[in-house]
């Protein structure tokens, strides 16, 4: 072969290799350019919607100990000072009279219901009550008083990131300036790619023997750090130019830097990335960004470089000495004054030693909550739009009902040879909102996955039982408190020739009793003929009627706890007898929000009669002697000075323990037993009461009120409700009025 004729084949083969190329390259940019696009407009910046804690509030005359506000002060991150000159800080003052004073300077926030500005507050607290509540400065009233809430964490994308958004507005005066000196001095003036800014880094390098600059524009560190792997190569390097550039002829220099400053990764909190600045300052200074100070922003800023080498817990003196280089180089530029570098560079380091845990991370309220957002919200819309969520969940209520469950549960356990492998649900609910103020799905707090509080559907035994009961006191001319009931064995077949025979729990008979007694003593032969008489169908409704909502057979097991249920079920029937027969439905959302803080949803409570009140009111009659001389007693001598009302519950073989109780103002619902479904060797009395009596030990809850509706008959016999108000009668000398038929009956306080 000719060399020309090598040469045009050459030239023809290069060519074809040329177009070829061109073509590549044309169709790698149109392929980049959407992919850069459409991760902009998506918000590819996720930003996990975040979850707040119901906010502390509360007015003059208000009930709150001072130790449960500095319990939420100490939750909130607010700290004691001599002088609270910043927002987050409180002075308190004691004196000898049980007396306490505080000034507070409460932080800005942006409710559901409008913005709430910061402002310096005091308030005095006496014998458990806000006795003075007024402005600092100005000394006028303050009617009423709000912190900002607390986060309770994210709800994650799955891809073990964490961030927290923070905009360039809401930034410390010296970040930006900090971050450009050390990262990008061209931003402003490059089109995603530096010549310049290598040229200077390169020659930096060289001139100080070590790598101390990059040649990288920030743009190109976004596009490195969300896009594209960190191998080294040319491919790569290729890749991240053209999406720089693709991103600068797209988009301002503002969103731009506003996605860095919320993209880069800055360390690792054991399994979750630490993404953004925002969650940084969190992480690291247990503070909001908007607090820095020039010292704390110079250390973020240096740990861009390299988040583990610089790690302040792990290696205190690198970071130290990379804070110091941005400081320095920012004192060189001029960016601040030598008063200023001398005083920031004299600080320590001002980390905390760990990101104070302030509460669990509530996996099971959190997927409550997602479970009720997932009827409006896609997974992706709670994953990456910043939204803000308002929850109902009491932080120091949950910190409480954590403890307790797994304290008691512990103890069980110690004292049981053949109590194991115990698990335990618990709900604390408000009753006149049905808004869920504690859930623990296990044991451990912090375990995700199975959640027993709603998940975990037990036969419920003598739980139950009310709501036989309820159903028999709707037909008065039929049943009352003093009617008589028969106490014996029987047996029914069923269509399919199965025999059922109940029995009491102890094996006894005891013939002809009160209604009254067959409840408080939890009988269960005089029960399930109760249930018999009254017409199962009948007892199936009333349970549907209080707030039941799945399907529910008419079978006479029914009435002794045979249908399996969830904690969370259980307390919503329950939610209705202990409101006087009003049904809200439970709930553990108040508001969402976007991520600029605009209302999207309010979820407003609904309030529908469900049961008759007189019936009601007598079935909340018999709860409260069933914690006075029942099957609950120990509940009536562990606060001899209230009266609370509950049910035990337990199932065949001592699989399951219940106990569902309340107060005037907080109903609480809860489970121990076995995952198998193995004997878990518990009574509802010897388990889940336990759990019960210690959480409201440690919380102030009121006793229950009875208001007798109208209609009610006061019945003059033993054992009539005569007793109860005799009862409750320091003074037993004092005449009972039959004329006056008192409406409100004391509860003992």
């Amino acid at each position: 072969m000719k060399l020309s004729d090598y040469w045009k084949k050459t030239k023809k083969y290069l060519f074809r290799l040329f177009i070829l190329g061109v073509t590549f390259f044309f169709f790698l940019v149109i392929y980049l350019d959407s992919l850069v696009r459409d991760e902009f407009n998506q918000q590819a910046w996720s930003i996990p919607a975040k979850v707040y804690a119901r906010p502390l509030s509360f007015n003059l005359n208000a009930k709150l100990t001072i130790d449960a506000l500095l319990a939420e002060l100490k939750l909130l991150g607010y700290r004691q000072k001599i002088k609270a000159v910043n927002q987050g800080e409180y002075e308190i003052y004691r004196d000898n009279t049980n007396q306490s004073t505080l000034v507070i300077y409460t932080r800005k926030f942006k409710f559901w219901d409008g913005f709430q500005d910061a402002q310096v507050l005091e308030l005095t607290i006496k014998n458990g009550s806000v006795v003075s509540l007024k402005d600092f400065e100005s000394g006028k009233k303050v009617n009423f008083l709000r912190l900002d809430p607390l986060a309770l964490g994210n709800i994650q994308t799955g891809n073990n990131e964490d961030r927290l958004l923070a905009r360039l507005d809401n930034l410390p005066d010296y970040f930006i300036p900090a971050l450009l000196n050390t990262e990008d001095r061209d931003f402003y003036q490059h089109w995603g790619i530096s010549l310049k800014g290598i040229a200077r880094a390169a020659w930096t390098n060289f001139s100080s023997g070590e790598i101390r600059q990059g040649g990288s524009t920030l743009t190109q560190q976004l596009m490195k750090s969300h896009f594209l792997s960190r191998e080294r190569s040319l491919w790569r390097k290729a890749k991240e130019a053209i999406m720089a550039m693709l991103t600068e002829y797209h988009y301002d220099k503002e969103v731009i830097l506003e996605a860095y400053i919320n993209e880069v990764f800055l360390g690792q909190d054991r399994q979750t990335a630490i993404h953004g600045f925002g969650k940084a300052s969190l992480f690291y200074f247990d503070r909001p960004i908007e607090k820095l100070n020039l010292s704390q922003v110079a250390l973020l800023v240096g740990m861009v470089k390299g988040p583990s080498l610089y790690n302040p817990r792990r290696n205190p003196e690198q970071a130290k000495q990379r804070r110091d280089l941005v400081l320095k180089q920012m004192l060189d530029e001029g960016l601040i004054t030598q008063e200023a570098f001398d005083e920031a560079i004299s600080r320590n380091l001002q980390v905390v030693k760990k990101p104070q845990i302030r509460t669990s991370k509530v996996p099971a309220f959190m997927g409550y909550i997602k479970r009720q957002l997932s009827q409006e919200y896609s997974l992706e819309a709670l994953s990456s739009q910043g939204l803000r969520l308002f929850t109902t969940l009491d932080p120091l209520l949950q910190q409480q009902a954590e403890r307790v469950l797994s304290d008691r549960i512990n103890l069980i356990e110690k004292s049981r040879s053949n109590a194991e492998d115990l698990q335990g649900a618990l709900i604390l609910s408000e009753i006149s909102s049905g808004d869920i103020l504690a859930m623990v799905g296990d044991r451990n707090p912090n375990y995700v996955g199975f959640n027993r509080a709603i998940d975990a559907y037990r036969q419920t035994g003598s739980v139950i039982k009310p709501f036989v009961y309820l159903s028999a006191l709707m037909s008065p001319e039929q049943f009352n408190l003093t009617s008589k009931l028969d106490d014996s064995s029987f047996s029914l077949e069923g269509s399919d020739g199965s025999l059922w025979s109940p029995k009491n729990y102890d094996g006894k008979e005891r013939g002809e009793v009160k209604l009254s007694q067959a409840m408080i003593e939890s009988l269960n032969l005089a029960t399930a003929r109760l249930a018999i008489s009254v017409g199962i169908e009948n007892v199936a409704e009333t349970i549907v009627d209080a707030g039941f909502e799945r399907e529910l057979p008419a079978y006479p097991s029914i009435a002794l706890g045979a249908k399996e249920m969830s904690p969370l079920e259980v307390l919503r029937i329950y939610q209705a007898l202990a409101n006087g027969g009003v049904g809200v439905k439970s709930s553990g959302l108040i508001a969402v929000q976007d991520q600029s803080g605009e209302l999207l949803q309010r979820y407003s409570r609904t309030a529908e009669s469900r049961l008759e009140p007189e019936s009601t009111f007598l079935t909340k009659y018999l709860l409260t002697q069933v914690t006075k001389e029942g099957t609950a007693k120990q509940i009536g001598a562990t606060f001899p000075n209230k009266r609370f009302a509950g049910k035990t519950g337990t199932t065949n073989d001592l699989r399951d323990s219940w106990y569902a109780g309340f107060g005037k103002e907080r109903l609480a619902v809860v489970w121990l037993g076995r995952d198998d479904n193995q004997p878990a060797n518990l009574t509802g009395a010897t388990g889940a009461l336990q759990v019960w009596k210690d959480l409201f030990r440690k919380i102030d809850e009121s006793s229950v009120e009875l208001n007798a509706p109208q209609n009610v008959e006061w019945g003059m016999e033993e054992g009539g409700l005569l007793d109860l108000f005799r009862s409750c009668n320091v003074d037993n000398s004092i005449p009972y009025d039959t004329a006056a038929k008192p409406q409100t009956l004391s509860a003992c306080n």
